[in-house]
């Protein structure tokens, strides 16, 4: 009975939190800043979108790419790694715009290198709650819901940063804030504990963790419904082009972007710490339910063209889409197994990235279409529509599922129950 409290002892998290919330500090800033300098230097909505979409398809081939070093040579450390690397990559912009040679063609390959990278921290920042975790649901519960919370404090304040900058310093000072913030994160994830690497059997490292972790993914079908759920969920990387579009296009305020960018970050704060409360409040499938109800809102928050209701569209999105996330992300972790953590959650973000460029690619063809920005959005709106209904088709797959498991789990204790009663039956016959 010994190891039973070391086995409960909580993990610390604050080299996780204070790095993932400074990470996001510089993320969020960046999810508005890039778009911004995107449609200054080509003067076009549909290039700001097509570029993001490309950002986001090598950022998905980046995330795959993750999974091999995840596994080998451990999340924590690539973490570190690739923070410090997005950190010079993005450094090229500032310096490129302080010698006054800063061109669209020499922003996009800075950009680009950084969405490549990004893709290796996004699938280590993933991983490490699996590995500190250790498929322990309630352990699980507690450092997703504060990783989520950190996370999202750090969107709030990202973009009130951004537009602080945009209002009274100039330019270049946002864009040199964002690698200084990477950099700091990169030296606050070193103080996340290490975990012993789990053993991998002998064909398993010389496949390779993005790999095994993808087959493991299409043939276990718990895993399964939780990726296709977390790529059908994954709609959080369309709030910059939101912000950034609404705020210039309909608004024609380019700093409102950063409340706007707010509002998404405070309902994700709300939605973490409503999960974090009630993680039981409702199972996996109601979860998902109310993910759709925000994708909803989402889809026609636009329609009245003002900011107090985009905001409040947003801000119920976000609660909403989190919490869904979050029930998703537990459902991931328990099924995964530890020596795989790095393979399947590479396959996890390689959906949930795929679904992102084909958001931002409809995106992008919308706005390219020039037929003006109220019925770009409206073209936009329809497709995240559909993914709603998508998500509430989900909802009741994952609910059949459970139903099944449950099932099989009382026909499973009746049976024993019974072989038991006859068991005893028998010995009381011998015995008279």
């Amino acid at each position: 009975m010994a190891p039973e409290p070391a086995a409960q002892k909580p993990v610390p998290l604050g080299g996780l939190l204070g790095g993932v919330f400074v990470s996001e500090l510089a993320n969020s800033a960046l999810h508005l800043a890039q778009p911004l300098l995107i449609l200054k230097l080509s003067h076009s909505f549909g290039d700001a979108a097509l570029f993001a979409a490309f950002d986001t398809a090598v950022h998905m081939a980046g995330t795959f790419a993750g999974g091999w070093p995840a596994d080998r040579i451990g999340a924590r450390r690539l973490l570190i790694l690739s923070t410090l690397m997005r950190a010079a990559a993005l450094a090229l912009i500032p310096l490129a715009w302080a010698a006054g040679v800063l061109t669209l063609g020499r922003a996009m390959a800075a950009y680009t290198l950084d969405a490549l990278v990004r893709g290796f921290t996004d699938t280590a920042v993933h991983t490490v709650p699996l590995e500190l975790g250790e498929n322990d649901p309630k352990r699980l519960d507690r450092i997703n819901s504060r990783y989520e919370l950190a996370y999202e404090i750090g969107g709030v304040a990202g973009p009130l940063m951004l537009g602080a900058f945009l209002l009274w310093m100039k330019g270049v000072a946002a864009q040199a804030a964002v690698p200084a913030g990477f950099a700091a994160a990169a030296l606050i994830f070193t103080a996340i504990p290490q975990r012993p690497r789990p053993a991998n059997r002998p064909g398993e490292a010389r496949l390779g963790g993005s790999l095994s972790g993808l087959r493991l993914a299409l043939t276990d079908k718990t895993l399964l419904l939780a990726c296709a759920g977390l790529a059908l969920l994954n709609l959080y990387p369309l709030r910059k082009l939101f912000s950034a579009f609404f705020a210039k296009g309909l608004l024609h305020a380019p700093a409102t972007a950063g409340w706007l960018g707010a509002a998404f970050a405070l309902g994700g704060v709300g939605g973490a710490l409503l999960y974090g409360r009630f993680p039981d409040l409702g199972s996996a499938a109601k979860w998902i339910a109310f993910g759709a109800v925000g994708s909803i809102s989402l889809a026609a928050g636009w329609i009245p063209g003002g900011l107090a209701v985009m905001m409040a569209a947003a801000f119920f999105f976000s609660l909403a889409n989190t919490g869904a996330r979050l029930s998703l992300a537990r459902r991931l972790q328990e099924a995964t197994p530890l020596e795989a953590a790095g393979g399947v959650t590479a396959a996890s973000r390689l959906g949930a990235n795929a679904a992102s460029v084909l958001l931002k690619a409809m995106m992008g063809a919308a706005f390219a279409l020039g037929a003006g920005v109220r019925l770009s959005f409206g073209i936009v709106g329809a497709g995240v529509g559909i993914l709603a209904l998508a998500q509430f088709v989900l909802a009741s797959r994952v609910a059949a599922q459970d139903g099944a498991k449950k099932a099989a789990a009382s026909a499973g204790d009746g049976a024993r129950h019974l072989k038991g009663a006859a068991g005893r039956a028998q010995k009381g016959g011998v015995v008279v």
